[in-house]
């Protein structure tokens, strides 16, 4: 599992089938050494722009059953709550 932040979304003219009604968002993940790595995920919880999200990758994220036929490679899994206090 990643852990990242929600900085976009990514719109497409065509894609595969079994992506249409997904919504395909742009992640940054911050190291502790403060380098950042941006990559794309399949959202599955209905994230939006700004929210600390859950990503898995490789065959975890085609486990449930709104990706079991994807050809998606990372898929978000959960939204992380903001911390209280």
């Amino acid at each position: 599992m990643r852990r990242a932040k929600v900085v976009g979304c990514l719109w497409t003219s065509r894609s595969h089938p079994a992506l249409e009604g997904y919504k395909i968002l742009i992640l940054r993940e911050t190291a502790p050494d403060g380098s950042e790595d941006y990559y794309l995920a399949v959202d599955t919880v209905d994230a939006g722009i700004g929210d600390e999200v859950l990503t898995v990758s490789g065959s975890a994220s085609r486990q449930s059953t709104k990706t079991k036929k994807s050809p998606a490679d990372t898929a978000i899994v959960a939204i992380v709550d903001p911390r209280q206090g």
